[in-house]
């Protein structure tokens, strides 16, 4: 048997096994490939609830500030309100209904009724307006705390309707809870936390007056220096 029949030989009997040692490899390869296209980013809003201030405006005649109207405002204001809220009542120079002195005391009734809703942070008065006419308007101004959904939530399942649910890589699960529960939210301010209260303060100095009283123990006299020997 010559030499080149046995090479012949060898070389014929290896290369079964490379072919199945190419064909292992290229499997392997689009296997870790296809486990690189089934990643997906993670669709999950991790987000706080914004808090956002804007100023609360309202142009309004006098005739339809009733009542019900200045309840409404007075909750409004109680919930959002942050600044003092200040209250307008136009009048016009030229006019003999319109006059500064009727304004004066619209102006007082709606801070008086405003105040029996518990809202005392008010400031009101008059201002001229040429040419107004024999109408007063009332205008309302203060800045207020709102709630709204958490970054990247504008797209949400409240604004699909009734279509069909698919996967959508717009949206983030949480999204729409979140979107619900900021428009719950009884006073925005409250998520800032004790740092957005101008009255906040701490509750054990408080609580120790009450705690001496109750114990029926009387105040030590305080006893100051004098700078003289009497």
């Amino acid at each position: 048997m010559s030499l080149s029949f046995l090479f012949s030989y060898k070389n014929k009997s290896r290369k079964p096994l490379r072919n199945m040692v190419n064909a292992g490899l290229a499997f392997l390869s689009l296997s870790v490939a296809g486990c690189m296209d089934l990643y997906e980013p993670p669709t999950i809003s991790d987000d706080p609830i914004q808090v956002k201030e804007e100023s609360f405006i309202q142009d309004i005649a006098v005739g339809d500030v009733d009542n019900e109207y200045i309840s409404a405002l007075a909750r409004h204001y109680t919930k959002h309100g942050i600044s003092p809220i200040d209250i307008i009542v136009t009048y016009d120079p030229r006019s003999y209904r319109n006059t500064a002195m009727m304004a004066t005391n619209i102006a007082a009734d709606i801070a008086r009724s405003l105040r029996d809703y518990g809202v005392t942070n008010v400031k009101a008065g008059v201002m001229p307006v040429k040419s107004q006419g024999d109408e007063a308007r009332v205008l309302i101004n203060y800045n207020s705390y709102i709630a709204l959904a958490p970054k990247g939530c504008d797209y949400n399942m409240l604004n699909r309707g009734n279509s069909a649910l698919e996967n959508d890589p717009e949206y983030k699960l949480g999204c729409s809870i979140d979107t619900m529960l900021s428009r719950q939210i009884a006073r925005p301010a409250d998520l800032l936390g004790r740092g957005a209260q101008e009255d906040a303060s701490d509750a054990r100095p408080v609580a120790n007056k009450v705690d001496l009283y109750r114990t029926g123990e009387l105040n030590k006299p305080l006893e100051g220096e004098s700078a003289t020997d009497e």
